[in-house]
């Protein structure tokens, strides 16, 4: 690999590290926000109007705008087996965001479930630096 590659790859890192799994907690913040503010409304032309209308949808479409530009850059400088699997941590802030801002139960199986995400995301990151 050429040292321009490398160069890129290694800028790229904290983009799938960091801004993938903030942007998740961030999309599904806004997804839960679009929810609430939609809710009691009936699927059809309103509902849609409405949708439309919102602050929330339209940080919400935003936001998934800057997701796409994020992860393109991502894909153009790792392999996408490389990067793909760092998306996971977002699994795991969202459940947390859950707890911490929305107030939600976090349960047992959760728990377990975050955890062997983070062991998951560890031993591939691992593989791929001796690899």
């Amino acid at each position: 690999m050429s040292e321009g590659v490398l160069s890129r790859a290694r800028a790229a890192r904290p983009l799938v590290w960091i801004a993938m799994p903030a942007l998740a907690v961030v999309n599904q913040y806004l997804a839960e926000r679009t929810a609430q503010a939609l809710l009691g409304r009936a699927f059809g032309a309103g509902w849609l109007a409405a949708a439309a209308r919102s602050p929330w949808v339209q940080a919400w479409i935003g936001c998934e705008v800057l997701t796409f530009g994020v992860w393109m850059v991502v894909l153009s400088n790792l392999t996408l087996s490389a990067a793909f699997p760092m998306t996971a941590l977002g699994y795991v802030l969202v459940i947390g965001m859950g707890w911490t801002v929305l107030g939600e139960p976090v349960t047992l199986v959760e728990i377990v479930g975050g955890a062997a995400i983070l062991a998951g995301v560890w031993l591939l990151a691992e593989g791929e630096a001796r690899g």
